[in-house]
């Protein structure tokens, strides 16, 4: 509890009080209102402390008319208070207790919020001037952004308004209304699988190029993530630079050995999921990449349930940054711009090639959903181009040979539907095969039946 100076004269419990600071000659009017968390501090201008009274009463008694009537009790600039939250949600980040959104709020509050609003009063913040921030984010970014960043920028911008409410700032009344000018249904930048075996072809040229040491090994480890995105369709970022060796798991289902990663950090949070069987071929891969772990087999360390990060550097340390050198593989390798969108590709580009593979194997949309760890409406929006053509019934036939664009569509998307385009990717990737029970226990099964049955060479 806090002590009150030797200087200090209560004129209402808990509400109003008259405060002579040291070095001052005049009172200092402290004021709480109710619904409003803090305290209020005003000079009142005068060393007479019968005049101090009467104006702290005038003082606080507009001040509680204000806030009833939902009129600012003091006006403030944006920047401070949206200090004030962006510094929350880091304490929260540090502490492991936010949400997995807040790392966008706080890049949204620091790159674009602070910047434009941070010398207006918040209770000054006007639908045009809404209008004027959406009108220099494009100029700023070249571009107008998704309808899902601006959703972002939106909530981070209401969390600093949430604030000001509380502190008493401005009224709820005078929140204005935010909006929305993204695209979230356009269809976005991927990768077909020709162009993904085009890039994983570069690869090489890609390493031998690197200047240092350092660089040439960052690509090496670079050369093992790419596909490893594209047959996991794991976000870039937290989902798959966090993932350790403790957070896969095997199951035996059928007499196949089943991959189980556990996502501990993400944009929903953790999650888990069935990798796809190309995933031990890359792991494997990693693992001999791993000094530390050379003396393991794959099956051992996957047991021994290791606390160390699946991607980092033989050195054990972290790589700093994936997107940089992946973005100058796209334009040396001419692959930077997606012919069918006009919009250039990202590691991102990756998850949707893993969904659009996905869907074209006929995965129900739902099971896709929580696969991938997002909602049915997100694949919906994002894919629907993809649903006249899988509904199509040539899928169950052939098709005819009108020489149409359609039927050449239908084609392609016929033998991206080959569940083997993967394994494909993984394969030329590292160079490694899977042993056939890992592929297929039926066949193998079978394949070691007819060896039986063999009967053996005359003598």
């Amino acid at each position: 509890m806090r002590v009150l100076s030797s200087q200090t004269l209560v004129l209402r419990t808990e509400q109003l009080r008259l405060v002579m600071r040291d070095g001052s000659r005049k009172w200092q009017a402290h004021y709480k209102i109710d619904g409003v968390k803090k305290w209020f501090r005003v000079s009142t201008n005068t060393t007479d402390l019968d005049k101090a009274k009467k104006i702290a009463e005038r003082i606080w008694m507009k001040a509680t008319f204000d806030h009833e009537e939902g009129r600012p009790v003091i006006s403030k600039k944006f920047k401070p208070i949206a200090e004030i939250v962006q510094h929350r949600l880091e304490e929260e980040a540090k502490a492991g207790t936010a949400k997995p959104s807040a790392k966008d709020y706080i890049s949204a509050i620091k790159l674009y919020l602070i910047p434009f609003y941070g010398k207006f009063n918040v209770d000054c913040i006007t639908p045009a001037l809404i209008s004027e921030f959406h009108r220099w984010r494009r100029d700023k970014v070249g571009r107008e952004l998704s309808g899902s960043a601006q959703n972002n920028h939106n909530a981070a911008f209401n969390l600093v308004l949430d604030e000001a409410i509380e502190r008493g700032y401005m009224g709820e009344n005078q929140r204005p209304a935010t909006k929305n000018t993204g695209g979230d249904s356009d269809r976005r930048a991927e990768f077909s699988q020709e162009e993904l075996e085009t890039l994983i072809a570069y690869f090489p040229k890609f390493i031998d190029d690197g200047r240092t040491a350092v660089t040439r090994t960052l690509r090496t480890l670079l050369s093992v993530y790419v596909p490893f995105m594209a047959a996991t369709g794991m976000r870039p970022g937290t989902e798959a630079e966090f993932l350790e060796w403790r957070h896969i798991d095997v199951e035996m289902r059928d007499g196949q050995p089943i991959l189980h990663f556990r996502l501990q950090k993400g944009k929903r949070g953790a999650r888990n999921f069935v990798a796809h069987n190309s995933c031990w071929l890359l792991l494997e891969k990693l693992r001999q990449m791993s000094p530390d772990l050379a003396h393991l087999s794959l099956q051992q360390l996957l047991k021994k349930k290791i606390d160390k990060r699946v991607f980092r550097m033989p050195s054990n340390n972290l790589p700093d940054n994936f997107n940089k050198p992946f973005r100058q593989m796209l334009e040396e390798s001419g692959l930077l711009v997606c012919p069918v969108t006009g919009k250039e590709r990202s590691l991102y580009s990756l998850r949707h090639y893993y969904a659009t593979q996905r869907l074209l194997e006929s995965i129900p949309i739902h099971d896709l959903a929580e696969q991938m760890g997002t909602s049915v409406l997100m694949i919906t929006k994002h894919y629907s181009h993809l649903t006249p053509l899988m509904k199509a019934k040539q899928f169950a036939g052939t098709v005819d040979g009108d020489g149409s664009d359609q039927a050449a569509q239908i084609r392609a998307l016929m033998a991206a539907q080959m569940p083997n385009n993967i394994m494909q990717l993984i394969e030329m990737s590292t160079g490694l095969t899977l042993p056939m029970v890992v592929i297929s226990h039926d066949v193998s099964k079978d394949f070691n039946e007819r060896l039986k049955q063999r009967k053996p060479p005359p003598k």
